[in-house]
């Protein structure tokens, strides 16, 4: 009976060792239970984009094929980068359920200040997508990321002074040139409206 006993503690103990399944910590800074949380960024769905979140510091993830990337409850603050290039913040947990790539706009902490400015965003996105084709979602290759290292981009710009940075136009002619698709220009203003549209 001692050695049943004992074995069940043992046991019990691994569990709690390898987490026992429990899906939060404990924040020893704030002294509080902090909790992931998971969105997905629809509208278009981006997968294969860089994310680093404030609870977990320096370490590196990636939206998945579904889109979707891990923040945490309280004011954790996710921001998404592509190499060097940062795209926009978004608050660990969300108000309410991600809609569109336009609720980049749409928070205090983020750094995209406008919705022609989430436009600016998008038209870059859909020119760095590996395909091609934003319709089945944005993927951002391997390549891409890599090649995007030492790039700064200001999407907070008229729609006419971002087409003509020629930041802008060296980084998404670079970029794109690392695509499965192969290099292009910038898509119009209208193209990335409809784009953007949800259903």
């Amino acid at each position: 009976m001692r050695k049943l006993i004992a074995s069940a503690m043992l046991a019990a103990l691994v569990l709690v060792g390898c987490g026992g399944g429990a899906d939060f910590y404990i924040d020893d800074k704030r002294h509080s239970v902090v909790y992931p949380t998971y969105e997905y960024l629809t509208y278009p769905t981006i997968s294969g984009l860089e994310y680093f979140n404030t609870e977990t510091g320096a370490l590196l993830s990636f939206t998945t094929a579904a889109g979707r990337y891990t923040g945490y409850t309280g004011h954790n603050l996710v921001t998404f980068v592509l190499g060097d290039i940062v795209l926009f913040t978004m608050p660990g947990e969300l108000a309410r359920p991600y809609r569109s790539l336009y609720e980049a706009n749409d928070y205090a902490s983020s750094i995209i200040y406008s919705t022609t400015a989430v436009e600016n965003l998008m038209a870059f996105l859909m020119v760095i997508d590996d395909d091609g084709n934003y319709r089945n979602g944005i993927q951002i290759a391997y390549p891409v990321r890599i090649a995007a290292r030492g790039m700064r981009i200001n999407f907070n710009q008229s729609a006419y002074n971002f087409r003509s940075d020629p930041n802008v136009q060296f980084s998404a002619a670079v970029l794109s040139g690392n695509t499965l698709f192969g290099p292009r220009e910038l898509p119009s203003v209208g193209a990335v409206q409809v784009a953007m549209q949800v259903p």
